[in-house]
C-alpha cells in the first residue's frame, strides 16, 4: 500500500515542479495612477494565460532585468494610452479664493507655476502668484514633467516644493496647506467610482473656449475625457504613456500585445484617454516586429 502512495506523491511532485518551471514571471513597476488598471489587466490576462505569474514591484528598474515591465513616457516606450494633466487646489481653501476669479491661459499658468525669467522685466506677479504655495512631483514618472515640457519650461524652474514619491502624495500635500496648489493626472484627481472630481479638490479656472470651460466646470470625468480626445488646448497638457521592456521577452511582448488589442477597452474607466486609431495601429506593429524605434 505504501508503494502506490509513494508513486502518486512522486508523480504530483514532478507535475508541480514542471508547472513551476514552465510558469513565466513578469514584474510590473507602475505608479499609482495606473496601478488599478494594470492590476485588472494582469487579473484578466491570467484567466486565459495561466502560465504567467505577475508581481508588482517598487523601486528603480534594473537595466538587466529582462522580466520587468515598467511604465514610461519616453520615446522607446510602447504607448497604450494618453493622459491629461490639470491644475488643482483644495476646495474653499485660501488658494482657491485667491485664484477662483482669474481665468488662466498658458502664459498665466507659466507665471503661476514657474520662477520668473530674469530677462522678463515686464512680468509682474499677481497677488495669487505671490502668496500661493506650489507643489510638484519629483519622480521620473511624475505628471509634473509633462506639464513643464508642455509649457516649454524646465522642471528645475518650478516654484515651491518638490514632493518625492508617487504623484498621489501631491493631493495630500495641498490638503495640509491652505495655500497649496498642484498639478496632477485625471486618474489621481477624480474618483473613479463616482466619476466626479474628488470631493476635497477644485480645478483652477482655465481661459479656454466656452465648451471646454463648461465641461471642466461640470466635473464629470467621462465628459472631460471625451472633450480632450477631440480638442487640444495650450492650457491642458496631454501626453502618451506606455511600457518599457525588453522586446526579446516573448511573455511580456505577448502581454503588451493583448493590452493593445483587448486591455485598451478599459482606459476610459480608469481616467485615461485612448490613442488615435493610427497611433494604436503603429504601436501594435511595433509589438509584432519587436521594434524599439518609436513610430
Amino acid at each position: 500500500m505504501k508503494k502506490p502512495v509513494f508513486h502518486i506523491a512522486l508523480f504530483l511532485g514532478v507535475l508541480l515542479s514542471q508547472t513551476a518551471i514552465s510558469q513565466e514571471k513578469i514584474s510590473l513597476r507602475v505608479p499609482n495612477f495606473v496601478r488599478p488598471l494594470v492590476e485588472k489587466w494582469a487579473s484578466d490576462y491570467q484567466k486565459s494565460h495561466t502560465n504567467v505569474d505577475f508581481q508588482f514591484v517598487s523601486g528603480k528598474s534594473q537595466d538587466n532585468n529582462s522580466n520587468t515591465l515598467s511604465l514610461a513616457t519616453d520615446a522607446e516606450a510602447v504607448s497604450f494610452a494618453r493622459f491629461a494633466v490639470l491644475p488643482v487646489t483644495t476646495k474653499n481653501s485660501v488658494a482657491d479664493h485667491l485664484i477662483a476669479s482669474h481665468r488662466l491661459n498658458a502664459k498665466k499658468l507659466r507665471s503661476l507655476f514657474f520662477v520668473k525669467d530674469e530677462l522678463d522685466e515686464t512680468r509682474e506677479e499677481t497677488k495669487a502668484e505671490q502668496h500661493v504655495h506650489i507643489y510638484t512631483g519629483n519622480s521620473q514618472q511624475s505628471a509634473s514633467r509633462l506639464y513643464a515640457s508642455y509649457l516649454k519650461q524646465e522642471t528645475a524652474n518650478y516654484k515651491g516644493k518638490k514632493i518625492s514619491g508617487d504623484d498621489s502624495f501631491l493631493t495630500t500635500a495641498i490638503s495640509r496647506d491652505p495655500l497649496g496648489v498642484t498639478i496632477n493626472s485625471l486618474s489621481n484627481i477624480f474618483d473613479i467610482d463616482n466619476r466626479q472630481l474628488k470631493a476635497s479638490l477644485t480645478l483652477l479656472p482655465l481661459d479656454i473656449d466656452k465648451q471646454g470651460r463648461q465641461t471642466l466646470e461640470s466635473g464629470r470625468l467621462d465628459d472631460i475625457i471625451m472633450l480632450l480626445e477631440h480638442s487640444q488646448y495650450d492650457e491642458i497638457p496631454v501626453g502618451r504613456v506606455g511600457f518599457a521592456y525588453q522586446h526579446s521577452n516573448t511573455a511580456i511582448n505577448d502581454f503588451v500585445g493583448w493590452i493593445l488589442t483587448t486591455g485598451v477597452n478599459d482606459l476610459h474607466h480608469y481616467g485615461l484617454l485612448s490613442l488615435t486609431q493610427k497611433e494604436l495601429a503603429a504601436q501594435k506593429q511595433r509589438v509584432v516586429n519587436k521594434d524599439l524605434a518609436q513610430k
